[in-house]
């Protein structure tokens, strides 16, 4: 199974220029060794569930594409840095669909699929909506591992009946579509956990909570037209990826009523932030009553973080653990973002102790 420590890429592209990549594996590490001193409980090795599950979510296009992309770039004389697209057909924002969905039967897709003969030029940015999804040498062999602890995870909690399991995944994923990348995501690790929950170990009804700072486009946009599962997000307004995360946004069909979003202030504090947790919990996640709940969690709301505008402190992690596990339900924990290393590890942790406290040792 490959390693969450793989090598990142040296550059991103922010506000005009190359600045150093700030998805790196200093985060799993970080958190890795917090758990490890907080004796949290044992730290297992992934499991490998193939990729069926994970085309239970992604279209074999764009895995096809994924895997082949960056040699294929490299064969072209590309920068070996990784795959910078530079052209996007605007296919996802709002209702700008005419471009298909990239799935196996568009005309579109068929058009801008992975050949071995041609097309990366095109496909890079067809599969694509931002130049973080960066594709290097060993990208998707990580994808596919952080999928597979998402898996391991899912199947854990339900298995051995644990009250909760964290699923130290890297790179994160609720920011991937079924069929695009972007926000150092590639395979949504939330929702392939989540669709496997629903379809093979039958646990019923499901609640994903999103926490990280940015909203969980990729997530919304799998699970839009669908009852099952509820997606919950509290996120920055106004903020990347901009064009998702609107409380208007409330689901499609026979999923209307079941896209929850609630965007907060930029400079958002640790009593507001609360205050809306809880208020959502109360109001929309307890009420539907989910048989098993996945956080995304990202703790790039923290006010240190490079890439955030909120400013939570480390204390408030705890607090707002506590207010997850106080739905009683087993509750799958899925690592998303996060970037202020020095403090990654112990905000993490404090979530975990926090859900923790709702469910005191059995002697």
């Amino acid at each position: 199974m490959p390693s969450p420590f793989f090598t990142s890429p040296v550059h991103e592209f922010e506000l005009g220029k190359f600045v150093a990549f700030k998805e790196v594996p200093a985060r799993v590490t970080t958190i890795l060794d917090q758990i490890r001193l907080s004796k949290l409980g044992d730290v297992v090795p992934a499991r490998d569930f193939g990729t069926a599950p994970i085309d239970r979510v992604h279209s074999l296009a764009y895995r096809t594409y994924l895997k082949h992309a960056y040699k294929d770039w490299c064969d072209r004389g590309g920068n070996p840095e990784g795959v910078f697209p530079d052209v996007f057909p605007v296919r996802v924002a709002g209702n700008l669909r005419r471009w298909g969905k990239g799935d196996d039967s568009s005309d579109t897709a068929q058009k801008f699929s992975y050949t071995a003969d041609g097309g990366l030029g095109g496909s890079a940015g067809y599969y694509c909506f931002d130049m973080t999804g960066v594709i290097t040498d060993g990208t998707y062999e990580a994808a596919y591992a952080a999928a597979q602890v998402a898996l391991t995870g899912a199947e854990l909690l339900v298995q051995e009946k644990q009250h909760a399991v964290f699923s130290l995944c890297r790179p994160p994923g609720h920011h991937a579509h079924s069929d695009i990348c972007g926000g150092y995501c590639f395979f949504n690790n939330a929702a392939i956990a989540t669709r496997y929950l629903s379809e093979k170990l039958k646990v019923g009804k499901v609640a994903i909570i999103d926490i990280d700072y940015h909203h969980g486009n990729g997530t919304q946009d799998i699970f839009y037209s669908e009852s099952n599962p509820l997606y919950v997000s509290l996120h920055a307004a106004l903020d990347y990826p901009y064009y998702w995360g609107s409380e208007v946004e409330v689901g499609e069909n026979e999923g209307e009523g079941f896209n929850v979003n609630v965007p907060l202030k930029l400079g958002t504090r640790d009593e507001e932030y609360v205050a809306a947790l809880k208020e959502v919990l109360d109001t929309r996640v307890a009420p539907y009553n989910p048989d098993c709940v996945v956080v995304s969690l990202g703790v790039d709301t923290f006010v240190n973080d490079p890439i955030g505008a909120f400013f939570l402190t480390t204390p408030v992690y705890t607090e707002i653990g506590r207010l997850l596990g106080s739905l009683q339900r087993p509750t799958l924990f899925v690592m998303e973002g996060g970037y202020a290393i020095p403090d990654i590890g112990v905000n993490v942790t404090n979530v975990l102790h926090g859900f923790e406290s709702r469910f005191p040792a059995q002697s």
